[in-house]
């Protein structure tokens, strides 16, 4: 009797189209990155301008100059400022001070009410759709999971 290869792969198969896909999109990126990396960003760059030669003329002149008497200083006097008086504050002769305002306030008598300046700042709902997204997303890999673990096609 001849054996009977089994057809249809088991369990493997998904796992085996799941690594060829997740494999393919790898390279997709790749490659992606390359063309961008080689074609399109060089494009972006401002071609260089090519450099023009100019000719610089350097004359050379050694001057002869007659000695020059060097100015020698002289001290000048300054000014001395006067000596000014300073107020000193000595403590009274009973040593206690006491303070000579009183603040009195009563309870409940000054309240302050926030008056808002502009209404609700712009925020957006971006926030909110990213979430949404992201669960209808975790849902539909749940629901994908439970079909493959049961074998039945989606």
């Amino acid at each position: 009797m001849s054996e009977v290869a089994p057809t249809g792969g088991g369990p493997n198969r998904l796992f085996i189209v799941l690594l060829l896909g997740l494999g393919g999109l790898l390279i997709i990126g790749l490659v992606g990155l390359l063309a961008f990396v080689f074609v399109i960003q060089p494009m972006m760059r401002p071609a260089a301008a090519a450099p023009t030669p100019t000719r610089v003329v350097v004359t050379v002149a050694t001057p002869t100059r007659a000695p020059t008497a060097t100015p020698t200083l002289t001290p000048s006097p300054t000014n001395t400022l006067a000596p000014t008086a300073t107020f000193v504050v000595q403590p009274p002769a009973g040593g206690a001070v006491t303070p000579a305002v009183t603040v009195t306030a009563t309870p409940g008598q000054a309240t302050v009410t926030p008056t808002p300046t502009a209404g609700m700042p712009n925020t957006g709902i971006g926030e909110n759709l990213l979430l949404l997204a992201g669960g209808i997303v975790l849902v539909l890999i749940i629901y994908t999971a439970r079909r493959a673990r049961t074998g039945t096609a989606i």
